[in-house]
């Protein structure tokens, strides 16, 4: 049975269909917490406030989310989560479409389904998907600070040195985090060496981002106490778990699983003509 209401104007009732929907990403696709968090700040949102997502969730007779896409009209992002074997839905128009964002199995249905999609295909990128639900997480960097105002040029600086360039990331969005207080890092006298920032707050788990290590301060064990420390936070300030993902290599993979992180699938990005 399809839902396809718009987030902007729903033209059905959706009663508790945001937490649903939800519940679902965090429990099939927590790489796209972000987006669970969002669902659920919309709900709280009057409509003439709500942001415009465009979501299709196609569901059981009883309710049971099977399959999920929400299209944003203003960037045309479109994120995708499915069960294995069910194609995820999409509503509206497949030319909106700037960049997908789900798991590589669930972005080539949508491929097979969206013909059109396939033969403006770009560049895409993966990433690993890794969280932390332990009861008992692990203790922060005694370093470890929530960043203060006037931070973020050396945060910017950090972030540019550690990522090569920042990843397109501009100050801005770091003087966000640091006014609403979640990008945390860990001080050095002579300035931050390794920070985090929280994306997203959603029921279960926090989505960590920019988690970002000085590269003089490689290979002694700050990046791990860095991603115990995204889940020590998680789970004193915010929710249970955390979630975190990071470029598909093998070193990721080893300071995930030293920091008490499993495994949780992958994220294919692709950006289209």
């Amino acid at each position: 049975m399809p839902i396809t209401p718009s987030l902007t104007e729903s033209p059905v009732p959706v009663h508790n269909s945001p937490e649903r929907w939800a519940r679902f990403i965090e429990e099939h696709a927590p790489g796209l917490t972000w987006l669970a968090s969002t669902l659920l700040e919309w709900a709280e949102l009057p409509p003439g406030a709500r942001r415009a997502w465009l979501v299709t969730a196609q569901a059981t007779r009883a309710g049971e989310v099977e399959a999920l896409a929400a299209l944003h009209e203003g960037t045309g992002l479109l994120a995708i989560a499915a069960k294995p074997g069910t194609p995820p839905p999409l509503f509206g128009e497949s030319d909106r479409v700037r960049r997908i964002v789900g798991s590589p199995e669930t972005v080539e249905a949508m491929l097979r389904s969206v013909p059109v999609l396939m033969l403006r295909r770009g560049p895409g990128v993966r990433r690993l998907v890794f969280v932390h639900d332990g009861e008992n997480p692990p203790k922060r960097h005694p370093a470890l600070r929530r960043a203060e105002p006037g931070s973020e040029p050396a945060l910017d600086a950090l972030r540019k040195l550690a990522t090569e360039g920042g990843e397109g990331v501009l100050e801005a969005d770091l003087a966000g985090g640091v006014q609403q207080g979640a990008l945390w890092a860990v001080q050095r006298a002579a300035g931050p060496v390794a920070m985090f920032r929280v994306e997203a707050v959603a029921r279960r788990r926090i989505q960590v981002v920019d988690v970002c290590v000085h590269p003089d301060e490689r290979e002694r064990g700050l990046g791990t106490a860095l991603l115990q420390s995204a889940a020590a936070v998680a789970r004193a300030e915010y929710a249970r778990g955390c979630v975190v993902t990071a470029p598909a290599a093998e070193a990721a993979e080893r300071t995930a699983a030293r920091s008490g992180f499993t495994p949780a699938g992958m994220l294919e990005d692709v950006t289209f003509a």
